[in-house]
């Protein structure tokens, strides 16, 4: 019955606002680079500086959200090393799976899903560790992720996107606000929360259309079929080990449980595709993970509620 109320409450309400954007996508042509800088420099940062603002996590919160998916990366990292090389990918298709592993699509689909998941007094808190978690994720892209890519040569563009980064500069500033005690005048709050509020829907749709446009092709099908299940089985028994070793407990152990099984970001066919390195292999691992993300996410929202 539990997986039932989830599957529904949570995971459907997802699935439906993303198969509106597979469709539209499908009849007509839409610009999904300027879909992707609408959420990557508007809605997203606007999201992460208003709920920060709203909802306060302790700083306790914030390190432990950071140490945890910093480790996490590094244990996955080492983890998918040696699987790749266990399993003789060749080197393009074992730097995306390695990544593809690694990196979780911790915005467009992690914020909807967590809203969702854990709503009542809670939300809000639950929310604002999974915005640490979005700031996270794009620092270990733009640099673990470029290194695994690109070479250990590409350090230099890694650093330069991260100060580029328009979240990194919404965290700061919220931070500040918070620490100063300052509170912002309603004329700047409410546009702001008429932003925050669309970021939800307009993320969705723009993964659906972003899954309609790179298809399913299928290629190196082993590979790609471990990669998906390391993704989606593997990471979160590796968060479940991690998080017991940590000793984090409560909503902060549920949150960060829960997006160890989400899918793998958009992110990564970008980088595939900027260094040429399999991407149809990423897009297709995208797709797949995203479909059956259904099943893995609704499966750890409710081994939360017993685990921690």
């Amino acid at each position: 019955m539990l997986f039932l109320y989830i599957a529904q409450n949570v995971i459907l309400p997802i699935f439906l606002v993303m198969s509106l954007g597979y469709l539209v996508s499908r009849y007509f042509t839409l610009d999904l680079g300027s879909l992707s800088k609408l959420n990557f420099y508007i809605f997203i940062p606007v999201f992460m500086f208003y709920s920060l603002l709203i909802f306060k996590p302790g700083n306790e919160e914030i390190l432990q959200a950071i140490l945890f998916n910093a480790l996490l990366a590094g244990l996955s990292f080492a983890v998918m090393v040696g699987i790749t090389r266990q399993l003789n990918f060749q080197p393009g298709t074992a730097a995306m799976s390695t990544l593809s592993v690694m990196i979780f699509n911790s915005a467009n689909f992690g914020i909807p899903a967590v809203e969702l998941a854990f709503q009542g007094e809670n939300q809000g808190t639950a929310v604002a560790i999974q915005i640490i978690t979005i700031t996270a994720m794009n620092i270990l892209t733009y640099t673990l992720g470029t290194f695994i890519v690109g070479g250990w040569s590409q350090w230099r563009t890694g650093l330069v996107t991260i100060v580029k980064l328009p979240i990194l500069y919404a965290l700061a500033g919220a931070l500040l606000l918070r620490g100063a005690g300052m509170d912002l005048p309603d004329f700047v709050m409410t546009p702001l929360k008429w932003t925050s509020d669309a970021m939800m829907p307009v993320a969705l749709l723009t993964l659906g259309a972003q899954l309609a446009q790179s298809g399913l092709k299928v290629r190196h099908s082993a590979e790609l079929w471990v990669t998906v299940a390391a993704r989606l089985l593997l990471m979160p028994f590796l968060a479940l080990i991690l998080l017991k070793v940590l000793g984090f407990h409560g909503l902060l152990a549920k949150v960060l449980f829960v997006s160890s099984a989400f899918p793998t970001a958009v992110t990564t066919v970008i980088f595939a595709i900027e260094y040429d390195k399999e991407p149809t292999f990423a897009a297709d691992v995208v797709f797949i993970t995203t479909v059956l993300s259904g099943l893995t996410v609704t499966t750890a929202i409710g081994l939360s509620t017993v685990l921690f």
